[in-house]
């Protein structure tokens, strides 16, 4: 089973692969001994942001000159661990009542954390504090947050992952200095997913996970493989007409309840085949007729369709159904 795949986490990261940009802006900060303290670290999620904020914090903690790793260095083994002090990170917490996360970042998370870095570090030491992901603050939570970079204590240098700046408050941003994210090429997604996995990607995940290693790792944990196969089943008879019985049968297997991660799976792989399918279309180059700008209204098409469906808890295998027949829909409009 592919969610047996050995998967490290952000704090355990020991390469940052694709964001030479960030890792040399924070460079300079270091070697010029100027150190902002707030980083906002902004990009879609899933492509190493949670992790450059470890190296950087390690960085801070050991008074390196560069984001490097280390794997002697007693700060990165503790953090490797999960236990160096020096490093706070908040982020959603479980709710005793259900066994779930909470939806957002409550403010007595961000209280407690005014309150611990209000005792000044025994031995003038940096701290850092890691928020992830910071547009799920409440209200409340973000104006503490706010409070601390208007504020902030000696030595405590702040970093914000967010995978959508435009969320935040406009004052918590520009109290921070802003670090691009992109997602990754071919070819640093592929090493980073080897790094966390010690395995290879294949070409058909790579493409799905669009850039982003953490999709590419929950699509892989997810039977993305069997899943892309059985997507490619269903649309191999195009353009004549979609194969409905493989439809049927896929829909079967990933429409319960208790499937809620294939859905999003197989969603996911569905959105990109036509987002691929309409870059195809641009250059002249597609597998299946149709316009880029009607596959590209069927990505969004089918997006908009999965979030209804998740947020109303909709007919999950109707919706699989409508998803892939506007595949054949935009083949026969193209054929008239």
């Amino acid at each position: 089973m592919s969610d047996e795949i050995p998967v490290s986490e952000p704090h355990q990261c020991e390469t940052l692969y694709g964001h030479d940009g960030p890792v040399a802006a924070f460079d300079t900060a270091l070697k010029s001994g100027r150190i902002h303290h707030g980083w906002l670290l902004a990009g879609p999620r899933g492509i190493g942001k949670a992790s450059f904020a470890y190296l950087a914090s390690h960085a801070l903690l050991s008074e390196a000159s560069a984001i490097a790793m280390n794997a002697d260095d007693p700060v990165r083994q503790r953090i490797n661990a999960g236990n160096e002090t020096g490093i706070t990170r908040i982020a959603r917490r479980i709710n005793e009542k259900t066994g779930k996360l909470r939806t957002q970042i409550d403010v007595e998370q961000v209280r407690d954390l005014r309150a611990s870095l209000a005792l000044s570090s025994s031995n003038g030491a940096w701290r850092c504090v890691i928020v992830d992901a910071t547009e799920e603050l409440n209200p409340s939570a973000a104006n503490a947050i706010l409070k601390l970079l208007e504020e902030p204590p000696a030595r405590v240098v702040f970093f914000l992952v967010t995978h959508a700046p435009g969320r935040l408050l406009p004052t918590i941003r520009s109290r921070c200095r802003k670090l691009d994210f992109r997602p990754l090429d071919e070819e640093p997604l592929m090493a980073a997913y080897a790094g966390a996995t010690g395995q290879a990607l294949s070409a058909d995940l790579c493409a799905a996970a669009r850039g982003s290693v953490g999709a590419a790792l929950q699509i892989a944990s997810n039977d993305g493989e069997a899943l892309a196969a059985g997507m490619e089943r269903i649309l191999a008879p195009l353009p004549v007409r979609i194969d409905r019985e493989a439809l049927h049968a896929l829909a079967d297997t990933t429409a319960p309840a208790d499937r809620d991660e294939a859905f999003t799976t197989l969603t996911r792989l569905a959105v990109d085949r036509a987002a691929r399918l309409a870059c195809d279309a641009t250059e002249g180059s597609a597998p299946l007729p149709g316009t880029a700008s009607a596959w590209a209204e069927t990505a969004m098409a089918i997006q908009v369709l999965t979030d209804t469906t998740r947020a109303l808890n909709l007919d999950r295998r109707q919706a699989l159904l409508d998803m892939f027949v506007k595949f054949e829909q935009v083949v026969k409009e193209n054929l008239r």
